[in-house]
């Protein structure tokens, strides 16, 4: 018998591939979302770090508070276009994640088809063997027979019903 072969694997081994850089695309996301989220931290922190030491001094003069002023403002701007960062890229990971799925489910459905396969070649290459192996049994039984009835001994009726029925259900059995 030959051996396995799925004619789809090089499908297979293609949505494989784009499963890899699916992953590895979304990792880059998650990522870059962790960087973003770490710097909303530091920025967060960088504020009230400001604030606590011009509390902390009492007393402050004017430029020093237009200094502070000027430094809060910068930090709001930084947030707020880091919140914007992160609404996009917590949008293009939701996207991503939804591309993943569906390579996985690509990948997954080809993967099913070939174990599918794989079992139905196992039961006919089993089915083959057996149907061999059952040639072989009556070739050598009808040999023997011949040979004993060519050596002056007749076969009884009995043994001839039973040779007929076993080929005729080894033959209903292919």
């Amino acid at each position: 018998m030959k051996t396995f072969r799925f004619p789809l694997q090089r499908v297979l081994e293609w949505r494989a591939l784009q499963l890899r850089v699916e992953e590895e695309k979304l990792a880059g996301l998650q990522q870059q979302l962790a960087s973003l989220l770490a710097l909303r931290e530091k920025l967060s922190a960088e504020r009230n770090r400001s604030q606590a030491h011009l509390f902390a001094s009492g007393t402050a003069a004017g430029s020093d508070l237009q200094t502070w002023a000027l430094y809060q403002a910068r930090l709001v701007k930084q947030q707020e276009l880091l919140k914007i960062q992160l609404v996009q890229c917590e949008k293009l990971t939701l996207e991503q994640r939804q591309r993943l799925l569906k390579a996985r489910t690509d990948h997954r459905v080809l993967e099913r088809l070939k174990e599918r396969r794989w079992r139905q070649w196992v039961y006919l290459n089993d089915r083959e063997q057996e149907d061999t192996a059952a040639e072989v049994y009556l070739s050598k039984w009808s040999r023997e027979d011949f040979n004993s009835t060519a050596g002056g001994c007749s076969s009884t009726p009995m043994a001839t019903f039973f040779r007929k029925e076993i080929r005729l259900k080894w033959r209903h059995s292919r």
